[in-house]
């Protein structure tokens, strides 16, 4: 475990991240960049299929590639993903990475339970987070450093949605990371498109939101589903002209 690189990958996120939406620093606004916005979700470990899609994106300096949580388990490759993740931004790239509930539970169980923290890694094929069964300090700051959700000028990014009927939406974290089904609610939501993974949608019905301009975007195709219909690929919108780039799952599954 490259655990300098995930500090310092660390560092340069919060330093990235200026401009706070709440007093404790849990969601952001980013301002639009030179280059091009691109988001994807739920990569879960898969590695392989993570890189060669970024390869398929050529991916540039000036670009800003927001990814939605999810970034681990189930796959065997979390530790890489993350690696790789922090070598991007280590090397200077403009990543926005968010949590999701993966993310929060090995968050969660490394305060409070180690018993259920080991068996949450073993389970989703993650052991090789822990030393000593235990989640190192430099991954734990890494994934407490992870917003909730980006406020774009036009959308709001986000690993599952959110409780359009709570009180105050955007703080109610723990639907942003589990809601499974969200009402848009224009006015709530000033207008703005929503981006998120969290559950797994067919493909062709990713296309059609795209194509009729849906303003809740689901963007999750169950990367880890390669064997089945309509799933298994990691998805990529481009927010500014609509363009899916999509990579099918490469990546060796535990039987």
């Amino acid at each position: 475990m490259q655990k300098e690189l995930i500090k310092e990958a660390t560092r340069r996120l919060k330093k990235n991240l200026s401009e706070p939406l709440d007093e404790k620093g849990r969601s952001f606004f980013v301002k639009r960049g030179q280059g091009r916005r691109l988001v994807l979700t739920d990569i879960h470990g898969s590695f392989q299929t993570f890189v060669r899609l970024l390869k398929k994106l050529n991916l540039q300096k000036e670009d800003q590639l927001f990814i939605l949580g999810d970034m681990i388990n189930r796959a065997p490759y979390s530790i890489y993903v993350i690696e790789k993740i922090a070598e991007l931004l280590f090397e200077g790239y403009s990543i926005f990475p968010l949590r999701g509930n993966h993310e929060q539970l090995f968050l969660d169980f490394a305060k409070t339970d180690q018993n259920k923290l080991i068996s949450l890694a073993e389970r989703q094929y993650s052991s090789h987070l822990l030393e000593n069964q235990q989640l190192p300090k430099p991954v734990y700051k890494f994934f407490k450093a992870l917003p909730y959700f980006y406020e774009l000028e036009d959308y709001y990014l986000v690993h599952a949605g959110f409780n359009t009927a709570a009180r105050d939406p955007f703080t109610d974290w723990r639907e942003m990371l589990w809601i499974r089904s969200m009402r848009y609610d224009k006015e709530v939501l000033k207008g703005k498109k929503v981006v998120h993974g969290h559950v797994p949608t067919t493909w062709s019905s990713i296309q059609k939101g795209i194509a009729n301009e849906k303003p809740e975007i689901k963007l999750d195709n169950g990367c880890i589903r390669a064997d089945v219909f309509d799933f298994g690929r990691l998805v990529c919108l481009d927010l500014d002209s609509g363009e899916l780039i999509s990579k099918k799952n490469i990546d060796f599954l535990p039987a």
